[in-house]
């Protein structure tokens, strides 16, 4: 198994927790968990060229961002 398939399992692994820490726990540390997975997802888009994945990984991290950054800086 590639490392980059491993990185793309990790990743998965990591915004599915995220999700559901969100829903049911705490949101600033789900979607910490969500920004780290959806980075780790990216070395196995670009190998495989899915500019598609690429796109909404980088428009749903932007966003992700910007809230987190919300978050840290009101609390």
């Amino acid at each position: 198994m590639s490392k980059t398939s491993i990185l793309r399992y990790l990743g998965n692994f990591l915004l599915m927790i995220g999700y559901q820490t969100m829903l049911w726990g705490d949101f600033k540390y789900g979607l910490t968990l969500k920004v780290i997975g959806g980075l780790l997802t990216v070395p196995f888009a670009i190998k495989l060229k899915l500019w598609d994945v690429l796109f909404l990984c980088a428009f749903f991290g932007i966003s992700e961002i910007s809230k987190l950054s919300q978050l840290f800086l009101v609390s």
